[in-house]
């Protein structure tokens, strides 16, 4: 069993789909383990004060790791990975990641201090709304998770190496313990301890997330410790090109603080409300987007390095398409099952109406960003393969400074609401920047069949409304949003009149995003059933 696991997690998984269909899947069980996360947090402590402080206290810790790590890292960390590993040998590799390893491991660290000796400064200039007790519980919480960017920047650097030698599952399963650690803290000593409970959750979710993936790369020979003789090839390159990442993710951070600020005046609940909404969002948002931006990453890096541009085409096109199938399905189910979703996930305990009629409003708004929050990292991370990092900046600073504008314009009218308008309107107008940029940079990158496959994809979605919308007012009249069991049987008709409607116009449209996924399908459940599709190990091809 012990030599089963192994195989396993070292497996080398195959080209776009397959690492798209581990990530996702994973992705999927992470998103489940972070909506139990929720749920718990909400029945224990409502969309009140408290989980205001818990995710208040997220943004310094969270900038840090965002700033340097988790997007700016493998923006300049996996393109040059791939290129050494390609051009210089696994000698050379291993030499880069070791030495990246120590010099993210001392920034985070020095950057985990520098949280705890000014926490007490620049909290209160950030959140002015909090006064007394509440800052300074603020700052205490904020304090403990301090330790956070460091155990997972480590991990990003060792994600950054199974992502590139396609070994996804490590990579994909440790935000799936990221997740247990908080639900852990929170359920088990949620009650006793309070808030600061969830928040050594953290801690230890993330030092699971971390160590999970350094003992993969470990097995791999990827980690070990030598005599220093000169800066490895590359780890130059990596933070030149970490510099405008960095740049552009402190702007989306400035914006996230900002929002958050902004929601916090508009009202007790507001930011945990906006925070859940998020989360929910960021389910379909997770699974189907950002799973195939992450795969196609790696595909489109080392396409690009090789000069093979009809291949950097091909998967460039190949993920586009399939992002729009998934996630504008996914929008129509959002905005019209809103009130159903967060009644059904986050309804119990302290977390009463009045928090999901809020939390839903925001959601029901949220929902129109998600195909262009889907796209952008994967039009972003063509941008990367080129090592090309400051265009996606420059249209990430632009997109930040409107999302802002608009929802302090919004904010008197339209309270936590207009903040989700402003998110939505300021996705689409990034995702237009990166397109119309990306098409200059690169000539064209994507082939025709992709705006044939979304006019598609758009018809088929047409019909789901058309289909969902009548069920959904029809059994609001026989089931009202009372019980577990009324919220259920309302959403699964509307889902399943809505789904039916969507298979059967995508079918007579020709839809080769849904001839795809049920010949994936039926080819995974062959696996299963035929021992013939098992190697020596007993590991599914």
């Amino acid at each position: 069993m012990i030599q089963w696991i192994k195989k396993l997690w070292n497996k080398e998984s195959g080209g776009l789909t397959a690492a798209a269909i581990i990530i996702g899947v994973s992705s999927a069980g992470s998103r489940v383990l972070g909506v139990v996360r929720d749920r718990v947090l909400a029945s224990i402590f409502g969309a009140g004060h408290e989980l205001d402080l818990y995710y208040a206290a997220f943004r310094l810790p969270d900038t840090v790791y965002t700033l340097l790590i988790i997007g700016a890292l493998s923006a300049g960390f996996i393109p040059v990975f791939a290129e050494t590993i390609e051009k210089h040998g696994k000698e050379q590799a291993k030499k880069l990641v070791s030495q990246l390893l120590v010099v993210v491991g001392v920034i985070l660290l020095v950057a985990a201090v520098g949280i705890v000796i000014t926490a007490p400064m620049l909290l209160p200039w950030i959140f002015p709304s909090f006064k007394g007790e509440y800052l300074e519980q603020l700052v205490f919480l904020t304090r403990i998770m301090a330790l956070s960017p460091f155990l997972l920047g480590l991990s990003s650097v060792a994600g950054g190496v199974l992502q590139v030698t396609k070994r996804y599952v490590a990579f994909a399963v440790a935000p799936m313990l990221y997740n247990i650690g908080i639900i852990i803290g929170a359920g088990f000593f949620g009650e006793q301890y309070g808030i600061q409970a969830v928040a050594w959750g953290v801690i230890a979710g993330a030092f699971a997330h971390a160590a999970s993936q350094l003992v993969a790369i470990s097995s791999m020979g990827f980690v070990g410790f030598e005599r220093f003789r000169g800066f490895a090839k590359g780890l130059k390159q990596i933070l030149q090109l970490m510099g405008p990442r960095i740049l552009g993710l402190g702007v989306s951070q400035f914006s996230l603080t900002v929002l958050l600020s902004i929601a916090a005046f508009t009202g007790a609940g507001s930011v945990s409300a906006l925070q859940f909404a998020t989360n929910l969002q960021s389910f379909p948002l997770g699974v189907f987007g950002l799973s195939l931006a992450m795969a196609a990453f790696p595909l489109l890096s080392q396409s690009y390095a090789k000069e093979e541009f009809e291949s950097f085409r091909k998967t460039f096109s190949s993920a586009t398409r399939q992002i729009f199938f998934f996630l504008l399905p996914s929008t129509a189910i959002f905005f019209l099952l809103r009130a159903q979703i967060v009644r059904l996930v986050l309804g119990q305990g302290r977390f009463d109406w009045t928090d999901t009629i809020l939390t839903a409003d925001i959601l029901g708004y949220l929902a129109f960003a998600l195909v262009a929050q889907a796209l952008i990292p994967l039009f972003a991370r063509a941008f990367y393969s080129m090592q090309n990092t400051w265009l996606p900046f420059l249209v990430g600073l632009f997109g930040e400074a409107f999302t802002i504008f608009c929802a302090w314009t919004f904010r008197e009218e339209l309270g936590s609401i207009g903040i989700a308008i402003a998110i939505a309107v300021g996705s689409w107008i990034q995702l237009l920047l990166h397109a119309f940029l990306l098409r200059r940079t690169f000539g064209k990158y994507a082939k025709g069949d992709s705006f044939v496959s979304a006019y598609k994809t758009t018809v088929a979605t047409i019909a789901f409304c058309v289909a969902g919308f009548p069920v959904r007012e029809y059994l609001g009249t026989i089931f009202p949003l009372r019980t577990v069991w009324q919220l259920a049987l309302q959403a699964g008709g509307t889902l399943l009149a809505g789904g039916l409607a969507f298979f059967i116009v995508a079918n007579l449209v020709k839809s080769e995003e849904l001839a795809e996924l049920v010949q994936t399908v039926k080819r995974r459940l062959w696996k299963r059933v035929g021992s013939k599709n098992l190697d020596e190990e007993g590991i599914l091809l």
